[in-house]
């Protein structure tokens, strides 16, 4: 847990550093890298350089609920993160005292209130403070302007500085202030207990708190692991559940192979007697009479060829619902596995070996690591998918729905808003979805590779020149009180049948 000071304890840290850092000049003031923390670095968080003759040293600061603190150590301390997006008061905090002489740090009495004095000036006659609030439920920071006061007793009510920058955005336009008075510390217990562990030596606090926050990363990274991990175990089950009930549906279907046998029959016999809904057929084998319904628009020969088509058709399904139950019941056992094998709360102490073993686990689950870690810029996160998953000749993932179930979650819990959408024109079948990342588009081979998977997983292998629409999966709306989908804003593709480029993608390595 994140050491949080009382007033007592503030003051004794200040005292405790001001020697190591009056007088020494402001180089720049960033935002940390946190590597071991999933976004790269830690929100209201940064970190002031200072340099001098005699050393240089940094002053970390966090001004976020519950991870509230001010701590000091020699050095230039962490590098910048590549990741962070600066807020307004961090861009104007550095703009103002960058290059400028720290005068004094002081704490209020009887409060958990610390003061920075900065100034340019030669003579010293006009400062800024940035003034922290580390109260843990609402920690703040000003950017403050006034002639230098001495604050070792306590303050009249004409104690006021003005406020150039505050870190907290009050919309309120009632509630805005201008300036900033010190309180007074009437309500403060008189004598808090001072842990005396934390004041050994100036940058004491700080390795304490480095440790804390290492701890408090790794509890991060493992809850958010397990929660991944569960949700992956959830959709492993959902699956196995809609691959039995698939694969039961398949086997309830009628014997169409019994079918097209029997009124194959028929060809060789010319006065067999058709109606408008039946034809009357012979079982050879046990000379049985069957009426076989018949489709008057087509011939008897199309016909048998309907049951034939029919009959493989209900034999893919069963092989396909048995090879993704046995699929996603592997899933199970593996994400259950890794589950198991993180740890409920952080070890004591923490090793590199336990890091390595969470990164690990976090890659075998498909987790997406901190940036720092991956050495680039964040990837988006893309949520798993058990389902049909291919790669595009253009190396991006195409995800295939093959049920209603299926094609329910795919595209209205998975997609976004900017994920591209497919779906055989004026027919019911397969959706497809192509994860776009942010700023990318989908080039016309994936579109096509993608184009060609739904046509084949809704049945369309005979069909011949198909046309496939596509769009943005933001113009994608259920159908109330329906499995089905509208869409809108669309294109059209019309596709050829293309054996070698359908050949290419069955034969990769998919789920």
């Amino acid at each position: 847990m994140i050491p949080q000071l009382n007033w007592l304890e503030i003051s004794t840290l200040i005292d405790r550093i001001r020697p190591e850092i009056e007088g020494l000049f402001v180089d720049r003031v960033i935002v940390p890298e946190r590597e071991r923390f999933a976004e790269g670095y830690l929100k209201g968080e940064w970190l002031i350089r200072l340099t001098g003759r005699r050393q240089d040293s940094i002053l970390v600061i966090s001004i976020f609920p519950r991870r509230s603190y001010l701590a000091w150590s020699v050095g230039k301390g962490p590098k910048a993160s590549s990741y962070a997006t600066r807020s307004t008061f961090d861009q104007n905090l550095s703009k103002q005292i960058k290059g400028s002489k720290l005068l004094k740090i002081e704490a209020l009495p009887r409060e958990r209130v610390t003061i920075l004095w900065f100034s340019q000036a030669s003579d010293e006659s006009d400062a800024l403070g940035l003034v922290l609030s580390l109260i843990p439920a609402a920690p703040e920071a000003f950017l403050v302007q006034a002639p230098i006061k001495s604050i070792q007793g306590p303050h009249g009510p004409e104690t006021r500085w003005k406020i150039l920058a505050r870190s907290r955005t009050i919309r309120d336009e009632s509630k805005q202030i201008t300036a900033y008075a010190p309180p007074d510390g009437a309500q403060a217990p008189p004598h808090p207990p001072v842990r005396a562990e934390y004041f050994q030596h100036p940058d004491t606090f700080f390795k304490i708190l480095e440790k804390e926050l290492q701890t408090e990363a790794f509890d991060q990274r493992t809850r958010s692991a397990t929660k991944g991990l569960r949700e992956s175990i959830k959709q492993s089950q959902d699956r196995i559940r809609q691959s039995q009930v698939t694969l039961t549906e398949a086997r309830h279907e009628e014997d169409w192979q019994k079918k097209g046998d029997t009124l194959k029959t028929a060809l060789s016999n010319p006065s067999s007697e058709a109606s408008e809904t039946h034809y009357l057929a012979v079982n050879y084998t046990t000379g049985e009479e069957l009426l076989i319904p018949r489709d008057p628009k087509l011939s008897l020969q199309e016909q048998v060829e309907k049951y034939y088509q029919n009959a493989r058709r209900k034999l893919k399904r069963i092989s396909e619902a048995q090879g993704r139950i046995e699929r996603f019941q592997e899933s199970l056992q593996f994400f259950t596995q890794i589950l198991e094998a993180l740890p409920k709360t952080p070890p004591t102490p923490l090793t590199e070996k336990d890091w390595q073993s969470l990164e690990r686990a976090e890659k075998k689950a498909g987790l997406q690591p901190s940036p720092a870690i991956l050495g680039g810029k964040p990837i988006k996160k893309v949520a798993q998918w058990l389902g049909k998953s291919f790669t595009s000749k253009d190396g991006l993932i195409l995800w295939i729905g093959r049920s209603k179930d299926e094609n329910l979650e795919l595209t209205f819990k998975h997609a976004r808003g900017n994920d591209i959408w497919l779906h055989v024109r004026g027919r019911p079948g397969a959706h497809g979805l192509i994860p776009i990342q942010p700023g990318k588009s989908a080039p016309l081979d994936t579109l096509l590779d993608a184009a060609l998977l739904v046509i084949y997983y809704s049945g369309g292998e005979s069909w011949g020149k198909t046309e496939v629409d596509y769009t943005f999966k933001k113009f994608v709306k259920r159908i109330k009180d329906s499995a089905e989908a509208s869409y809108t804003h669309n294109k059209t593709l019309i596709i050829q049948p293309d054996g070698a480029r359908l050949k290419r993608l069955l034969n990769q390595n998919e789920r």
